[in-house]
């Protein structure tokens, strides 16, 4: 009698989460991970990535760390190179950096401006321009995390221009990279949270009370990434209206 467990889903399978020490980057880090990916956290933060893995191998978890910011053209391209020299493939990126910035838009610096554009948006590109590259032999998944403050429609608060632009950026891109990736089965979607339970909330908007958690979020980016469960999606960007 055969008593082995079938194989994971993603089951040798490598990921790269930016923004991946905590929130809902380490939260995704942990949802792969239990599909059986290595998931690869990335952030600029060394201590929050350090915890992260240790919490990921305690739970029997395959998981390694990359200092990284993601708007650092030569620092992206380092990250990429030893992804491709150390395991020949990438199967997933999750681009989940961001950083958010408050103030009226008339009083606003363009060097603040400039700086969340470069991780919000130029890191995504940067860092799924590289993916491509180590994904169009065999096909991988994308997913961008946006936000619903990026979705047309949905309620905009003052103060948060940049970030709301940024944002709506990353849908554009999603569609984009959709059609571009179509010929080598890479699939690019996106999530776009509401309001989760994470730091970044706490800070922005620290009167705002929210169920939704990281974990909530990171179960629909699992089910992008893995192409048994997704495999027919591609150019969506998946609004999660928050259960506040």
């Amino acid at each position: 009698m055969n008593t082995a467990s079938p194989p994971l889903p993603l089951q040798n399978q490598i990921a790269l989460i930016t923004g991946g020490g905590r929130g809902i980057g380490a939260a995704t880090a942990e949802a792969l991970a239990r599909k059986g990916a290595h998931v690869i956290v990335a952030s600029r933060t060394e201590a929050e990535l350090t915890a992260t893995v240790a919490r990921l191998r305690a739970a029997g978890l395959d998981a390694s760390a990359r200092v990284l910011d993601v708007a650092d053209d030569a620092a992206v391209d380092a990250a990429f190179d030893r992804i491709a020299a150390e395991f020949g493939r990438l199967d997933m990126l999750v681009n989940n950096a961001a950083i958010i910035a408050s103030g009226t838009f008339a009083e606003m610096t363009m060097a603040d401006w400039d700086r969340l554009m470069a991780v919000n948006l130029r890191g995504a590109v940067l860092c799924a321009r590289r993916a491509f590259r180590l994904m169009r032999e065999r096909g991988g998944s994308i997913v961008n995390v946006s936000s619903l403050g990026g979705v047309p429609g949905t309620e905009k608060f003052p103060g948060y221009a940049a970030y709301t632009v940024s944002k709506f950026a990353l849908t554009g891109l999603t569609e984009a990279l959709a059609v571009e990736g179509k010929d080598c089965n890479i699939r690019v979607n996106g999530v776009a949270p509401g309001a989760v339970d994470t730091d970044m909330l706490r800070k922005a908007a620290p009167h705002l009370r929210t169920r939704t958690t990281p974990a909530d979020v990171a179960k629909v980016i699992a089910f992008l990434c893995d192409p048994a469960e997704s495999g027919c999606m591609t150019g969506a960007m998946l609004a999660i209206n928050s259960n506040l």
